[in-house]
């Protein structure tokens, strides 16, 4: 088991982190960008039923699509079941219909959902080009020849007809390489349809690809190299999925869901956690701060009226300084008034005046009224996630009879997340987030820890009178 421990191992800058969240997340097959202050910022992360990428959004990682399971469909396990992103590509819509079925498009295809089945089918994007009369624009747009006369088909058995359009293969003998190369070609690009030169490139048309062999340098390919048409990205350029489709969602707009296991809430659920996250969202605060090591940040909660802001110890241990931004906008110096380092937890404060409007001290709740397996939430400053605070949405596992009480979760939560809030289901906090642990359970790859909010708030409040 992967801990972060309380103390200098768990500072809130967490240089050496990002290495540890490369090699035990595995959430995306491409390198993050980096965010500002040298934070790692994932590209794509769960959500309540599926999972949501910004890879292929065209907008960098503020945008992007989500694949779901819902009541309507199950895109999401269809889309793992299929070989995810190595086959599909990314996500690269949102839900349209489609010949009256749900479908949606990724990089390389377009899945439709049926209900008849529960499963979904990959759609011959290529004949759909065909049937919409655009083979033309194909052709001197994209330089992907026209399906050829296959009415001799119908006089053929299946295995004849299967054997004439691969013999189309044998034209460019790389093509053909290619495309069985693949572990399931059929299944994967349909059928041979044509073959054709185009002087700087040779392309073998399928039902569900085309297969390109250049004789000419390009941006992405040198003399002889075989490149593979994103048919779902052609689907979009050409205007087979409809416009509203391809805008992208918001990852602002997401709720963060648990790693390794899949959390599929209600839509009731989903919206009682934004509404909780609403209601708390006045009472938190990012902390800003400089080490003799270097600088970082991590979350805080607002205690009182007089500028008393509640985090955890190692927050501001050793701190050189403080600034507390509220969700106003204001951002204001801090300086210590009380830390108990056994507990982890530490009272900052800023000059209450200058606070401005828009900010409410938090209002706490005890965790014990919460049960197993209930649904939770949480917000905080981690910058590993898109446009923070991040929601986060996950389910309460125990509360330990330790002194002080600690909350187990499976809440998603990340450095940067320190001193945030654990909600239920009503915006109470009741628990402030304190430390991660990751363990080699696929189903469970980490575990959250949070101080109960009754106690970490009557410590706060004797910490702010200046005791201990």
């Amino acid at each position: 088991m992967c801990s972060l421990r309380r103390g200098s191992t768990k500072r809130v800058f967490f240089h050496l982190f990002r290495f540890i969240i490369s090699l035990t997340l595995g959430l995306t097959t491409t390198s993050p960008a980096l965010a500002a202050d040298g934070f790692v910022t994932l590209p794509d992360f769960p959500v309540p039923g599926g999972h949501f990428y910004s890879q292929a959004s065209g907008q960098g990682i503020a945008a992007g699509f989500t694949i779901t399971n819902d009541g309507s469909a199950n895109f999401y396990s269809e889309f793992t079941r299929l070989g995810d992103v190595d086959r599909l590509g990314y996500p690269a819509s949102r839900r349209f219909t489609f010949g009256g079925y749900l479908t949606q498009a990724t990089q390389k295809a377009l899945l439709q959902w049926h209900p008849e089945t529960g499963h979904v089918q990959l759609l011959n994007v290529f004949d759909i080009f065909t049937q919409l009369g655009l083979d033309p624009t194909l052709a001197k747009t994209q330089q992907i020849p026209p399906t050829g006369d296959n009415r001799v088909d119908s006089t053929l058995s299946w295995s004849q007809v299967v054997a004439r359009h691969l013999a189309i293969l044998n034209q460019n003998p790389a093509i053909r390489a290619r495309y069985f190369a693949d572990p399931d070609p059929l299944d994967d690009f349909g059928l041979p349809q044509s073959a054709a030169s185009f002087g700087n490139v040779f392309v073998v048309r399928c039902e569900r690809a085309a297969f390109q062999q250049w004789s000419v340098a390009t941006p992405f390919a040198q003399p002889g190299d075989v490149t593979v048409v994103n048919a779902g990205d052609l689907a979009k350029e050409l205007g087979v999925v409809p416009a509203a489709a391809i805008v992208p969602e918001n990852a602002a707009d997401q709720l963060v869901a648990p790693l390794g296991q899949l959390l599929n809430p209600n839509s009731q659920t989903q919206a009682a956690i934004k509404a909780s996250a609403a209601k708390a969202l006045p009472s938190l605060v990012r902390i800003d701060v400089v080490l003799p090591d270097g600088a970082g940040l991590a979350s805080g909660v607002v205690l009182d009226k007089n500028g008393d802001v509640l985090t955890n110890d190692h927050v501001v241990n050793n701190a050189l300084a403080l600034k507390v931004t509220y969700i106003n906008g204001t951002a204001l110096p801090a300086r210590i008034i009380g830390a108990d380092p056994n507990d982890d937890l530490a009272v900052i404060q800023t000059p209450a005046q200058a606070i401005g409007p828009g900010v409410m001290p938090a209002g706490f709740g005890p965790a014990s009224r919460v049960e197993p397996d209930q649904t939770i939430g949480a917000l905080g400053y981690s910058p590993f996630f898109p446009t923070p605070p991040a929601v986060r949405i996950g389910t309460f596992q125990r509360l330990t009879m330790s002194d002080p009480p600690v909350i187990l979760s499976n809440i998603y939560i990340l450095p940067g997340d320190s001193g945030g809030m654990l909600l239920d289901l009503s915006g109470n906090v009741i628990g402030i987030n304190d430390e991660i642990r990751f363990t080699h359970r696929s189903a469970e790859p980490l575990i959250g820890f949070s101080i109960e909010g009754n106690t970490a708030q009557r410590i706060a409040q004797q910490l702010a009178r200046g005791g201990s």
